[in-house]
């Protein structure tokens, strides 16, 4: 059986354990969907956890972007001379 190490209302660990063992830890027992940062409100487990978002491949500069970027090294090269 899967059970859920439970902590202020938060799920910080599962572990598979025989239920004497699981009862006598204080281990609440959990579907196999429940994990790690799911809430505990005593009765049910809720995932709460934020969705994961895929990181966004980085867009490739526009012309005026990369003109801006010149002028402004320009800019820092001869404040430095």
């Amino acid at each position: 059986m899967k059970y859920a190490i439970i902590k202020d209302g938060k799920v910080v660990n599962t572990v598979l354990a025989d239920p004497e063992f699981a009862a006598s830890q204080g281990w609440i027992e959990c579907t196999e969907e429940a994990g790690i940062d799911w809430d505990y409100d005593g009765t049910s487990f809720i995932d709460n956890r934020p969705p994961f978002v895929a990181p966004t491949e980085p867009t490739e500069p526009t012309r005026e972007e990369l003109l801006a970027q010149l002028q402004a090294l320009s800019q820092q090269i001869q404040a430095l001379t």
